[in-house]
């Protein structure tokens, strides 16, 4: 009997660790279930919520499941890397079925002077800049809080295909949470950067001039539009193209030459027999 109390134990053991090895790949769906996700530059920092060790960063970014009925549901998150000093700041609650995303940079020295800018984003999916570096996106909950931001005066920058751009200044102070929320306006515009091999061909948009390659042409409407390129000594090249609204789309036009016409050479055969 204790043999096989012994046995089953020892079967039951590998699918305990089977399960546990899977846990971070897995989603788990469940009423009041949210997600962090915690993104860094750090390959294999470790991450905790308060003592708890959660796992490590592994291509770019670890996710982690939260009980949002559980209050509060934690008080810090640290992360800690061989060669950086060690972070902890407040835990960002999550969202219930939706993902928060928090951006964590490590520092060498200390983390004097440091704030906190949390970004909410309606739609989710908008691009934040600070001072013109890129923070990232905000996932489904629309929320991203970038950790471990020099005390001082920003430019932000909200981008989101489709809308169009919102730049506000924004102060950050150490040891606090500076909160940005902005609510993106589609946009009815685009523009086209039209490129062409070689140089200086025609540009027509919609059957109208609109300069010389390489141009960039502003304020076109949203939707479909036709682009022709025209250039002496090479053939006509077309195409239709979608413009979105609040974007840059590129187009990139390769001419091929005129076949050269070939040479009609006198028959004096006959002439010649004569």
């Amino acid at each position: 009997m204790k043999w096989e109390i012994i046995l089953v134990g020892l079967l039951f053991i590998p699918a305990i660790a089977c399960g546990i090895a899977g846990a971070e790949k897995m989603n788990f769906s469940a009423p009041g279930i949210g997600y962090i996700e915690i993104r860094s530059d750090q390959e294999g920092a470790r991450v905790y919520l308060d003592t708890q060790y959660m796992g490590y960063i592994s291509g770019g970014s670890l996710t982690i499941p939260v009980d949002t009925t559980v209050s509060p549901q934690w008080n810090n998150i640290r992360m800690e890397y061989t060669g950086f000093q060690n972070f902890a700041g407040p835990f960002i609650p999550a969202v219930p079925g939706k993902t928060v995303a928090y951006q964590i940079d490590l520092n060498k020295t200390s983390y004097e002077g440091i704030g906190i800018a949390k970004f909410e984003s309606t739609p989710s999916g908008a691009e934040f800049f600070l001072d013109g570096k890129n923070m990232g996106g905000s996932p489904d909950s629309g929320i991203l809080v970038a950790y471990t931001i020099p005390r001082g005066l920003y430019t932000v920058e909200a981008r989101k295909a489709g809308y169009i751009p919102k730049i506000d200044p924004l102060y950050i102070d150490d040891n606090a949470v500076a909160t940005y929320r902005i609510e993106m306006v589609s946009s009815p515009l685009g523009e086209l950067q039209v490129n062409s091999t070689p140089d200086d061909a025609q540009i027509y948009l919609d059957n109208r001039a609109a300069g010389i390659t390489p141009v960039r042409i502003p304020d076109i409407r949203v939707g479909e539009h036709r682009i022709q390129v025209m250039k002496d000594g090479y053939q006509d090249w077309a195409a239709n193209v979608s413009v979105t609204g609040g974007t840059t789309g590129v187009v990139e036009a390769i001419l091929v030459s005129k076949p050269v016409p070939a040479q009609v050479i006198p028959d004096n055969t006959t002439d010649a027999v004569k």
